[in-house]
């Protein structure tokens, strides 16, 4: 009996599989064939491709955070680093539904009949969307549209296409797909998805261009068709944001009360808290009890990093009440409180630093504005009006700090030598004093942090209850004892990004102390190599006494830096800050100060020009006379007596500025016989112009390149006998051997009389072509690495992140021994220069190598070669920091 059933399985069997191998043939159009592929192309290779992105998508969502001090997108795809990171997941759900398109499509009389092969194509489209890739997703997008049109899908393609073109932002394009989707939608009944997506994406555009009372209409419609929780609290926040641009503040706190009442993260439902308090009406709402209620908020332990934006609320009430000093203070705090929020922090401080501003306080407008820049992305609007301001400011606080410091100094010089010697001894005092305290208490710390390490995992309990250390083991398998250090730091040296003086959380603040004894510390111990204590030693009245001016010479040459200082702080505050009345101000210092200045004749002039535009009668005839009878020979004497003179010394220093700009542009361009011709005219006609030491200069260089360099150094020494005192004298030296080159030197923009012109690195050979095919670059020294293992750790990067782009890395020996392995390769600039910005931080390729001892860029085809065969690397770094962006590492 069994070997009966045996037989009529295997007949079965044997009878089955001509039926599947059948099934599995693509080339003709039955029902069993299109059964057959539908089922196996769903539930194999798409679904896993499916279930991949998904969970992409989830890690996405653990990893990209939201900017809450800007208007939140409706979808959050995290910033290109987040994206990065889930390339691997991105890359199968590409490859799962490449393979449902290579083995299941069944296309017959332009029609495709498997519905799998379809929806695999889009899914390749947002496998690079999420990837951020949205030139190639918007392709994938486009191809579903136009290839089934007969499909619903198209409606769901175009949607995604839409999309693309506003992260692209081409948003014209964009809305003009959607709009396109709208008229469909008035006779044909589209998706559920897409119809219930379509204004959320009309919404999402109109963010993204600032459109926000369109896109509050569009988000308010949208709202009616989601079912799902979570999207509906993000639309809650989002329309609170709209309402609270447009002042709406009733709409908006109604808003952000549904935030907190729906299912928000911890994180949305604290700034919706924060919102709330800050759309409160002065005049209807208790004042007393949001206050109190942020109060409460200050002193919960888990909200300590969030303390920012707590403080800001705080500031935004006070402000609306009118008590400006109480909102500056809470804005100070927001600053001095920002723990990780980078954006808080910049908007804390532009807000501030606008206000001293406003308050015409330039020297903490100054701190501020610095502060702001060290953590505003530069996409942030007005980001270069800000750069600006805060550059003039830095420029005036600079000069006002001469001003004081040089006074200062001038005082202590006036003393008699005992109280002189009084205030030394005193400041040496505070500074020991200071140094002890300071000393006492890190060893302190470092006692306790070296007790709680050797007890290995016992509970340190202080005197005020609170743990120490806890756990066991080694400090850095030790969780709390990771967390102390950690607050640790951030307590003695804030929170500091990962980069070069990462100490100087303030690289361009401007110190206002008499002696620069924090700066000057670190060398205090430090002897001159004889014995005796260094000059900066602030232990030693030496070195006060170094820096005052006790002689009549000393006294000459701090007077020369005090009227310097005064006449530019005063064109800053007329020319570039608009402030009339600080300029005249420091003028009329300059003038009662040093009435025999050379400057006193222009700030003479600028004082006239201040009471022209106020309309001043009595004070420009005053100013003019001045002029007029102490410099009758001055320009600006002949200026006030002959208006029309002013002209004509305006149209000769245009034509001077005019042919050294046509000078320049021939010396680039290699036109160097044209230089020269050029440069003779100019020194022969418009000798004493200010250009003159720069067209000496140009024409030194383009004898050098036409006749010998014996010629040009005959010329270089001619213009240092000419031009003694010049700015290019420095580059003069350089060309003559005589000292190492000044960094940064550039051509000046135009009319710019104060920047010398230096010899430039020659980077001609190379040219920028961003649609290009593109190497990324690794140069190492063959002798000090393991050249092979680098190659291992890269191959290895590129399997788990770009295992789609069927990446080569291979190397090549150059000079000395130094390889230069390249990986290629990419379609443009923008693919090399996202590969090359994940992986410079990735600490696994890069273990082994130490900072500086290497370079990385990113190369093209064409300029390739041209690499090659000149072997020169600091030449290609400076044409590729040029035309390359580069993202900071962090």
């Amino acid at each position: 009996m069994a070997a009966k059933h045996h037989l009529l399985r295997n007949l079965l069997i044997l009878a089955l599989v001509p039926v599947l191998l059948t099934a599995c043939s693509t080339r003709k159009n039955t029902f069993t064939r299109r059964a057959y592929h539908n089922l196996n192309a769903h539930f194999n290779a798409y679904w896993n491709g499916n279930e991949s992105l998904k969970s992409g998508i989830l890690e996405l969502g653990k990893s990209a955070r939201d900017n809450y001090t800007i208007v939140l997108p409706v979808y959050n795809y995290g910033t290109e680093a987040n994206a990065q990171t889930i390339n691997p997941n991105m890359d199968r759900a590409i490859e799962k539904a490449s393979k449902v398109i290579q083995r299941h499509s069944m296309n017959f009389d332009d029609k495709e009949y498997v519905k799998w092969v379809m929806q695999s194509y889009l899914l390749i489209g947002k496998a690079n969307y999420y990837k951020q890739d949205y030139a190639a997703a918007r392709r994938a997008f486009e191809f579903v549209s136009k290839k089934y049109a007969y499909d619903p899908i198209r409606y769901e393609s175009m949607l995604w296409t839409g999309r693309a073109y506003q992260k692209l932002k081409q948003y014209d394009r964009a809305l003009a797909i959607f709009d396109e989707i709208s008229e469909e939608a008035k006779t044909k009944l589209l998706p559920w998805s897409v119809r219930k997506a379509l204004p959320l994406a009309y919404g999402d555009l109109y963010i993204a261009q600032s459109k926000y009372t369109k896109a509050r209409e569009q988000i308010e419609k949208g709202m009616e068709l989601q079912s799902g929780s979570k999207l509906k609290t993000r639309l809650n926040f989002i329309l609170g944001q709209l309402y609270q641009i447009e002042g709406k503040d009733t709409q908006a706190g109604e808003c952000f009360t549904k935030v907190i009442k729906g299912t928000p993260s911890f994180e949305m439902a604290f700034n919706a808290r924060i919102n709330l308090a800050r759309v409160f009406d002065a005049a209807r709402s208790d004042r007393r009890m949001i206050v109190k209620e942020l109060e409460k908020m200050l002193k919960d332990s888990k909200n300590d990093d969030f303390r920012d934006q707590i403080y800001f609320a705080l500031a935004d009430i006070a402000f609306k009440e009118k008590n400006d000093t109480l909102g500056m203070l809470n804005l100070r705090k927001s600053v001095a409180y920002s723990v990780d929020n980078d954006y808080q922090k910049s908007i804390s401080a532009l807000r501030l630093a606008d206000l001293y501003f406003k308050n015409s306080h330039y020297r903490f407008a100054q701190l501020y504005y610095d502060t702001t820049l060290s953590f505003l992305p530069k996409e942030f609007p007005d980001y270069d009006k800000i750069s600006t301001r805060t550059e003039i400011i830095t420029r005036l606080v600079e000069n006002l700090q001469v001003i004081f410091v040089q006074d200062s100094l001038q005082g202590l010089a006036r003393m008699s030598e005992a109280d002189r010697n009084l205030v030394i001894d005193k400041a040496i005092r505070e500074y020991v004093k200071r140094e002890e305290e300071k000393q006492a208490k890190a060893a302190e710390e470092q006692l306790a942090l070296e007790a709680g390490i050797a007890l290995g995992g016992k509970r340190i309990v202080n005197e005020e209850g609170t743990t120490v250390v806890g756990g066991g083991g080694w400090y850095f398998y030790n969780p709390s004892a990771i967390g102390m250090g950690t607050s640790e730091f951030i307590r003695k040296w804030g929170r500091r990004r990962l980069e070069d003086n990462w100490r100087l959380s303030n690289k361009r603040v401007v110190e206002w102390d008499l002696v620069k004894g924090e700066a000057a510390a670190a060398d205090s111990l430090q002897t001159d190599g004889k014995g005796g204590p260094k000059a900066n030693d602030l232990r030693d009245p030496k070195t006060y006494l170094a820096q005052l001016p006790l002689t009549p010479e000393k006294v000459d040459i701090s007077n020369r830096q005090i009227s310097d200082a005064l006449f530019n702080a005063g064109v800053i505050y007329l020319d570039e800050l608009m402030d009339a009345p600080k300029a005249e101000e420091t003028f009329n210092k300059l003038i009662e100060r040093f009435p025999n200045d050379s400057s006193t004749l222009q700030a003479e002039y600028h004082l006239y020009r201040i009471a022209r535009d106020r309309g001043d009668s009595t004070l420009m005839t005053y100013h003019s006379q001045q002029i007029i009878h102490k410099y009758p020979d001055s320009d600006y004497a002949r200026i006030l007596i002959d208006p029309g003179y002013k002209a004509e010394l305006e149209a000769a220093s245009n034509r001077v500025k005019t042919l050294y700009e046509e000078t320049w542009q021939a010396f680039q361009n290699e036109l160097y016989r044209m230089v020269i011709i050029y440069c003779n005219d100019a020194l022969s006609k418009y000798a004493g112009h200010a250009l003159m030491p720069q067209f000496a200069y140009l024409r030194a260089l383009a004898i050098g390149k036409t006749v010998s360099p014996d010629s040009m150094k005959v010329e270089l020494a001619q213009l240092k006998k000419d031009y003694s005192s010049s700015d290019v004298i420095p580059y003069v030296n350089v060309l003559l051997g005589i000292k190492q080159p000044a960094a940064g030197a550039v051509k000046p923009e135009k009319g710019d009389t104060t920047k010398p012109v230096e010899a430039p690195v020659d980077i001609s050979m190379y040219s920028y072509d961003p649609n290009a095919g593109h190497f990324y670059v690794l140069i190492v020294d063959g002798n000090a690495v393991n050249v092979y293992g680098i190659k291992v750790r890269i191959s290895d990067f590129n399997t788990k992140n770009y295992s789609l782009k069927s990446l080569q890395v291979n190397s090549v020996v150059m000079e000395n021994n130094r390889q230069m392995i390249t990986v290629s390769s990419f379609s443009n600039s923008k693919d090399v220069m996202s590969y090359f910005n994940h992986l410079r931080k990735d600490t696994y390729v890069f273990s082994g190598l130490t900072e500086g001892t290497f370079d990385q860029f990113a190369i093209s085809a064409t300029n390739y070669p041209i690499f090659f065969k000149e072997k020169k690397i600091a030449p290609y770094i400076q044409f590729f920091n040029k035309n390359y962006p580069q993202e900071k590492n962090q």
